[in-house]
């Protein structure tokens, strides 16, 4: 079984993730501010996992609370790598990013890299979605976090139809729940990242996030 990758060029999906998703990047983003204070690594490293054209890490760059943080990215399609780097290099300041191609059932960084890690829509692509989990435990500092919004199988109708329309809007068939996993799955998959060091939560969401569920994991000092 292999990874499935995102099914649009990386120009026409920069326009989906920025425009048609921003209410979902917006809440992505609110949690990761709102998480950062809980953190107690030294490490001033970010990871985004499944970065696509790199739209969330460029838009977290201009955040006070981020500034002393280096930004990574990493994604499997190599379409979508050289799109982010090539924003990277007509940006001014091309030393603060860093993205690789890369397989989250093999992540290409050491133990206990990052500070914070965050995903949003990844794991129903991943083929090895319990290696992958295992892989951001696996490269998580002491005292760091792991945020992921998850889109489910069993999500509220109302917020999917409300996602859908949003991807109608820009030519982007509709999401299906087909290949999605359900809420009771997603707890059953988090099991793999059990141990003394790790903690993690799984919650349902609401109101514009109950399209899915947030994962957040913590790696204890």
């Amino acid at each position: 079984m292999k990874d499935l990758l995102v099914d649009i060029e990386p120009e026409r999906y920069e326009t989906f993730a920025v425009e048609a998703t921003s209410p979902w990047n917006i809440y992505l983003k609110q949690r990761i501010l709102e998480e950062i204070p809980g953190i107690t690594s030294d490490k001033k490293t970010l990871l985004d996992v499944g970065m696509g054209t790199g739209h969330m890490l460029f838009d977290l760059l201009n955040n006070e609370e981020l500034r002393k943080f280096h930004f990574h990215g990493v994604d499997v399609d190599p379409r979508m790598v050289e799109f982010c780097q090539k924003k990277i290099s007509a940006w001014k300041n091309d030393t603060k990013i860093t993205v690789l191609e890369g397989n989250v059932s093999a992540l290409p960084y050491g133990n206990r890299s990052f500070s914070l890690i965050y995903a949003r829509s990844v794991i129903h692509h991943w083929a090895e979605p319990e290696k992958g989990l295992q892989e951001l435990c696996r490269v998580l500092d002491k005292g760091g976090i792991v945020i992921i919004h998850e889109p489910l199988a069993d999500a509220e109708k109302a917020a999917l139809q409300t996602f859908n329309s949003a991807r109608l809007k820009y030519g982007i068939g509709e999401m299906t729940t087909d290949e999605k996993y359900t809420l009771s799955q997603i707890n059953q998959l988090m099991k793999a990242c059990e141990s003394e060091e790790i903690d993690y939560l799984v919650l349902p969401g609401s109101g514009i996030a109950a399209l899915g569920c947030e994962i957040l994991i913590r790696r204890r000092n």
